[in-house]
């Protein structure tokens, strides 16, 4: 082949090549390669630095802010915020890439849930992180990308505010709308296998006593049972029994917050066979179509009661060491609090005997009342 021929063989490879190039599937049917992040300046110093973030979303914004080298919710009181997904969320944010261009027509943000979050209802969510008064990133976060994986990191849709311009963004935040995400929702677990006493008491002083004699018993007794009165079912009992088990909070405000003592609707005392003794109040707020019920707790220790010998490890008693340690650490995380559980939970500690006991026709018929009628 002469110089000429080879040059023009060149040529038209060259040409083929570009053209391959100019020409090549969306990016989406290629391995794509990840591009420059949206917020180069916030470095590992940086995001250590952060002390506020302040998340919008369905109209609404709330505060996380670190005080004394623990993260709060602000609008909650400054009850504890969980520093674990803080960490998370704001690595995740540094880590956050640009990977391709989406529309920059506002009117279509909506289809990537990019909408403004100020507004009610809106599916978006916008996170603005400070350092003392300097803000360091501000990313508005839409619908996850959930088709795609790039190098086994999820895409999302993101807009930055004062931009236009949409992206598919490389990593995702996984921001959460609901400030009680943000917070340890776990408060404590008192497992029915241990409890051996629950006394309850309506705002009346109206008691109802639970108990069971011995820990390996498998049912409870109503033990101020009326004479010739009869139980709808033992497993209503338990219900009682499980009051305090894996038991999680839906919201959380500071006890001085409400006259809760003008407002008491009931108490209950657990009693553990291992010494553990937890005090429940029970407060109602609002009206009727809006009642709210709120639950303080206080742990002590019945001395008499803890297990002289240390228990065996597969069982559910503790020691006596382990139970003081138990009682302070629930007081620890839920003195000068009051919170509201899961309505189920509320409702068995409000039961009372007409609850628990069959009326005369219910006694002819043999029926059990579901606890789902007793919602």
């Amino acid at each position: 082949m002469n110089k000429t021929g080879f040059l023009a063989l060149t040529a038209v490879t060259a040409a083929l090549i570009v053209g391959a190039v100019t020409f090549r599937p969306d990016a989406t049917t290629v391995t794509p390669a990840e591009g420059a992040r949206f917020f180069p300046s916030l470095e590992p110093k940086t995001v250590n630095a952060v002390d506020r973030v302040v998340i919008t979303a369905k109209g609404e914004s709330f505060t996380l802010e670190r005080k004394n080298d623990r993260w709060l919710a602000k609008e909650k009181g400054g009850y504890p915020a969980k520093f674990s997904k803080i960490k998370e969320v704001l690595f995740s944010l540094a880590q956050l890439k640009r990977f391709e261009r989406k529309t920059s027509d506002k009117t279509r943000y909506h289809k990537l849930n990019l909408e403004e979050p100020t507004k009610k209802g809106a599916s978006s969510k916008r996170l603005t992180a400070f350092v003392g008064e300097r803000m360091v990133a501000d990313v508005i976060v839409g619908k996850s990308n959930a088709k795609e994986l790039l190098f086994g990191r999820s895409l999302v849709y993101i807009r930055v505010p004062g931009d236009k311009q949409a992206w598919l963004a490389v990593g995702d935040p996984k921001l959460s709308a609901d400030v009680g995400d943000w917070m340890d929702r776990s408060l404590f677990d008192v497992k029915a296998e241990r409890v051996k006493e629950v006394v309850q008491s309506d705002a009346n002083d109206v008691r109802i006593i639970v108990g069971r004699d011995k820990a390996t018993d498998t049912d409870f007794k109503l033990r101020n049972k009326p004479e010739g009165s009869e139980i709808k079912g033992s497993r209503f009992l338990q219900y009682i029994g499980e009051g305090l088990s894996n038991l999680l909070l839906e919201d959380v405000q500071p006890a001085a917050d409400e006259d809760l003592e003008n407002h008491a609707a009931g108490r209950a005392v657990f009693r553990t066979f291992d010494g553990l003794v937890v005090t429940v109040m029970l407060a109602q707020t609002g009206n009727k179509n809006e009642e709210k019920f709120w639950l303080t707790f206080d742990a002590d220790v019945d001395e008499k009661a803890l297990l002289k010998d240390r228990p065996k490890t597969s069982g559910p008693l503790k020691s006596a060491e382990d139970v003081r340690k138990e009682a302070n650490a629930i007081n620890d995380k839920t003195r000068g609090w009051a919170f509201q559980v899961s309505s189920t939970v509320t409702r068995f500690m409000r039961y009372n005997m007409d609850d628990l006991l069959k009326s005369a026709s219910k006694k002819e018929n043999g029926d059990e009342e579901s606890p789902a009628k007793k919602e």
